[in-house]
Formats: structure tokens, C-alpha cells, sequence
């Protein structure tokens, strides 16, 4: 197949999905008034993914799946896009990056309409959240090997961990921490699609991931940028508690 029948059908594929998924969510008018949102990916965004899901979550529901095998399922996703990332796999690392995203999102879902919630499912989640995250960025630093790249990439692993972590803490604390640009779902989708157009761009046009590079230099200063922003949150709030004591 020449490189730019590839390229067409690759497009032709995510654009006309993205299309359907469109045409069945206007169709469905659903109520985003209580889905969370933010600059990048708002509640009308958010709500078109969770209707193209529903499918989904009805057929596990319906096979008696678990949500902490979907979420042990989405562990294995991201060490094997992780192994494509290593061995310079970037369209199919990118796919297996938006796969496990997905599962993630399926995994709470499910747990809330199979009523089977709980806050072991969520420590689970949690914690599976990290490593995935981990092995994801590990695996394009084998791939990069050497250069500011690996840096941007070590960046980039710092700020995903301290935006989840200043969440944490400050819930820990009492404070509602939700604020940020790059929140989870907003890195997967940006490295996700990231990779898959920066692998149909270097196939057709060449170069050489130019794309993806920007990429990783994107997330690296903005998934810090929203660490902070969550750190300045949470400060104004707690200093706001302590004066009204």
C-alpha cells in the first residue's frame, strides 16, 4: 500500500468515526449539566465520548465483566503500547494509548451502573492510574534513548504525577482540587492522537515524528503549569480556611 492511500485511509477512519459518533450524540441529546469539563475537553466534548461509550459499558454489563478486570485490563494496554513505543511502534503505540485511556474511563462508569462502586475499586484505579502513566512515558524515553526529548519526557512524568498528587493531598485535606488544563484524560487524548497523526504525517510526508516532539514539549511545561495551578488553588483556598477560623 503507497504512503498516501495509508495516510487517506488512516484520516478516512478517524474523521468518519468522529462523524457517526456526532450524528448518534445530537441524536441522543444527552444532559451534560453534571459532566465535568475543562478548557481543553468541556462537558459537551466529554459527554459525546461517554454517549459513544455506553455501547460498551452495556456489553460488559451484560457479560458480567468487573470493572477491576477493566481496570487491570487497561494495565496490560499500556505496558504493551509501552513496548510499541520502545520498539518506534508510534501509530500503534498511539491507538493503545487512547485504548487504555478509554478503559479507564469505562472502568468508574461501569462500577457506578453495576452499583459494585467502592473506594477499594477506586485505590485501585488509582494506583493503576500510575503505573500506566509510568510505563507510557518509559516507553517512547527507550525509543527518543538520548537528546532534551528524554528530559521533556521525565518532565512530562513529573507533572502527571504532581497534578494527581496535588489532587490527592488536597482532598486529603478537605479541599476540592479539579482545576487544570491537563488533567488525565486531556494527556491521553493529546499523545494519543499526538502519535497517530505525527506517525500518518512522518509516512507520507516525512520528517521525522516532528509532531509527536511537539507534542512532548507541550505536555511537559503545561502538565506542570497545571500542577501549579492546582498547588495556588488549593494554597488560596486553605489560606482563605485558616483566616475565616
Amino acid at each position: 500500500m503507497s504512503r498516501p492511500l495509508f495516510a487517506l485511509l488512516n484520516l478516512a477512519l478517524i474523521f468518519g468515526t468522529a462523524w457517526i459518533g456526532m450524528r448518534l450524540y445530537r441524536r441522543s441529546n444527552p444532559d451534560v449539566s453534571q459532566v465535568n469539563g475543562s478548557p481543553l475537553l468541556g462537558p459537551s466534548v466529554r459527554g459525546w465520548y461517554f454517549t459513544n461509550l455506553d455501547p460498551f459499558e452495556d456489553l460488559f454489563a451484560r457479560w458480567g465483566v468487573t470493572p477491576a478486570a477493566i481496570t487491570l485490563a487497561q494495565l496490560v494496554a499500556s505496558f504493551v503500547c509501552s513496548a510499541a513505543y520502545a520498539c518506534g511502534l508510534i501509530y500503534t503505540g498511539g491507538f493503545l494509548m487512547l485504548a487504555s485511556g478509554t478503559l479507564d474511563i469505562i472502568d468508574g462508569r461501569l462500577a457506578r451502573r453495576t452499583g459494585s462502586a467502592s473506594d477499594a475499586g477506586a485505590f485501585l484505579d488509582s494506583v493503576v492510574d500510575r503505573y500506566s502513566e509510568f510505563a507510557v512515558i518509559a516507553g517512547l524515553i527507550i525509543y527518543f534513548e538520548s537528546g532534551w526529548l528524554v528530559w521533556a519526557l521525565l518532565f512530562t512524568l513529573l507533572g502527571g504525577m504532581m497534578v494527581s498528587y496535588t489532587r490527592a493531598r488536597a482532598e486529603g485535606l478537605g479541599q476540592e482540587c479539579r482545576v487544570g488544563m491537563l488533567q488525565r484524560p486531556e494527556r491521553f487524548v493529546i499523545l494519543g492522537f499526538g502519535s497517530v497523526f505525527s506517525s500518518v504525517i512522518t509516512h507520507t510526508i516525512g520528517g521525522d515524528h516532528v509532531l509527536l516532539k511537539a507534542v512532548i514539549a507541550f505536555l511537559a511545561v503545561f502538565t506542570n503549569l497545571t500542577a501549579l495551578q492546582r498547588f495556588f488553588h488549593v494554597s488560596r483556598a486553605l489560606a482563605a480556611e485558616a483566616s475565616d477560623g
